[in-house]
């Protein structure tokens, strides 16, 4: 089972620990221009109330990674989206994104005061079978919605933890 650290501030995310989150990314998604800058977006929103950050390390060793994200639209506070789940290659199998999910479960109900969770998955991965197992449902599909080569398209899918 891995270490689960949480993080909060853009100042507890070390030169390091920022290299090897980019390292994770790319590793899981096989590359590609323009990761540096999303990070370090993520990074910069890092708050208590707003954005966290959550580590899954076996030893020093960074094996996944997610993020959560309160809206700042009043409409919509009470609900939280995950995004980036990443577990490395050879990490998967494990329990890392399991462990990583539930953590974030907790601390949206237990700490942000969320309700319900959304995420948008990439179709044809087993995600949809992995987030169904942990009480996630799917709420609908976008069909060829993501772009992902001059000819590979595949569905977004959306899906709803709730009541948290």
């Amino acid at each position: 089972m891995p270490d689960l650290i949480q993080l909060t501030d853009r100042s507890d995310v070390t030169p390091a620990l920022r290299r090897g989150l980019i390292d994770c990314w790319t590793e899981v998604t096989g590359g590609g221009t323009g990761l540096a800058p999303v990070l370090d977006a993520i990074i910069t929103r890092l708050h208590p109330d707003r954005e966290r950050l959550l580590l899954a390390l076996s030893g020093a060793a960074l094996t996944g990674w997610v993020t959560l994200t309160r809206d700042p639209n009043p409409l919509i506070t009470h609900w939280g989206s995950v995004n980036h789940l990443q577990t490395r290659p050879s990490h998967r199998k494990r329990g890392v994104g399991t462990a990583l999910m539930t953590r974030l479960h907790r601390i949206a109900r237990e700490e942000m005061h969320l309700d319900q969770l959304h995420l948008a998955a990439r179709g044809g991965l087993g995600l949809e079978h992995f987030c169904s197992r942990l009480g996630w449902r799917e709420a609908g599909r976008w069909p060829k919605a993501l772009h992902l080569g001059p000819n590979e398209r595949q569905d977004e899918v959306l899906m709803v933890l709730s009541p948290l």
